[in-house]
């Protein structure tokens, strides 16, 4: 029988860090030296400053550290930073968003994906394996590492590679370290996970979770969005909006997003500006309108920035707030639908590669 695997040091809560140190107080010591250490240090000393040795023996013993390596560190002309990552065999993307006075972090929750979606360049590399909750943080660990004294690292968001709700064990344990005191103490509502719409998920982590959940609708009607994202056919619109209703009924002061990636010719006429209100009644919506970022092969292209702009006012005036995210990182393939790590460790990935791209058009 394989030996389970150990538990690691920066994923434990403070309540499991006490109970091996015999106490709060140094377990707080543990953290604050933690969270001082390089974010890639993967080595776990004889002894820590407030801790005697004999107690922190016993985490030396029973505890590691994961493994990440940084592989590639590509800078934007707009500031985001993106990171290839070596994580203990795996490869995944971490970026890092400036903006005035704090930065976003765009975690990975696995290597790959097998979801699908007609517009993702992770859709691409096919699956390799999840991420664990201490690589989810470790990604934030680097970051914050690199974010500007000006732009703390302060927010946190599950969009990058994977299905977050194909993790959600890993996930929610993530979200747990990431927003106790005092490191690094995130509010939940600092933290936003994405889902391609995976229902049971969903439920799930609208119940068990305080963090904020962005939907990925990219879509006014069924028709459209069966094409865009396959798992629509298994958990159609009207059962995933049903999901927030009821989750607002619970939660009336959450917000939810909703994400629509626009596309030309595809789900960007009027008619869509006019259907997405409809379909968001009774739920606390804001709505991100997000340009697709083009990928090499894909056919797939974005409206021009006076259609967005026109789609982004149709909505607005109908009373739900709706913002647009303009491309950030675009230049090092960091933007939003992007991620596609260029180098992946051996063994090769588990399942075939995903079909490259397929043309989608209205009939």
């Amino acid at each position: 029988m394989p030996m389970p695997p150990r538990p690691m040091l920066n994923a434990l809560t403070v309540p499991e860090l006490a109970q091996l140190l015999d106490g709060r107080a140094r377990a707080i010591e543990a953290l604050h030296w933690l969270y001082a250490q390089p974010p890639t240090s993967n080595e776990i000393p004889d002894a820590i400053p407030g801790v005697s040795w004999k107690v922190w023996r016993r985490v030396k013993e029973l505890c590691g550290l994961p493994k990440v390596a940084v592989v590639e560190r590509t800078g934007s002309p707009d500031g985001t930073t993106k990171y290839l990552l070596d994580l203990d065999g795996a490869t995944a993307e971490t970026v890092l968003i400036p903006a005035r006075g704090r930065s976003t972090v765009c975690v990975s929750s696995q290597a790959g994906c097998t979801r699908n979606c007609a517009f993702c360049a992770t859709a691409t590399l096919g699956f390799r394996r999840s991420l664990t909750a201490a690589e989810m943080i470790a990604q934030y660990r680097l970051a914050r590492a690199d974010a500007a004294k000006d732009a703390p690292a302060r927010n946190v968001v599950f969009m990058g590679m994977g299905e977050p709700m194909d993790n959600l064990d890993e996930v929610l344990r993530a979200i747990e370290v990431l927003t106790q005191a005092p490191e690094p103490m995130l509010a939940a509502k600092q933290v936003t996970v994405s889902t391609s719409g995976v229902l049971p998920g969903m439920r799930r982590f609208l119940r068990e979770s305080r963090a904020s959940l962005a939907l990925s609708l990219n879509a006014s009607t069924d028709e459209q969005r069966d094409r865009l994202m396959p798992q629509n056919r298994t958990w159609p619109i009207a059962s995933l909006l049903d999901a927030l209703r009821e989750d607002r009924a619970r939660n009336p002061k959450r917000v939810h997003f909703i994400e629509y990636v626009l596309f030309s010719g595809i789900n960007d006429a009027d008619e869509d500006a006019a259907r997405l209100p409809v379909l968001l009644e009774g739920i606390n919506a804001r709505v991100n309108l997000i340009p697709h970022n083009p990928v090499p092969g894909n056919p797939l292209r974005p409206p021009s920035d006076e259609r967005v702009l026109a789609f982004q006012k149709r909505v607005a005036d109908s009373g739900i707030r709706c913002l647009i995210r303009w491309p950030r990182g675009r230049e090092v393939a960091a933007a939003c639908g992007q991620l596609a790590a260029t180098k992946w460790s051996e063994p090769e990935t588990v399942g075939a590669p995903r079909e490259r791209w397929r043309p989608i058009r209205d009939r």
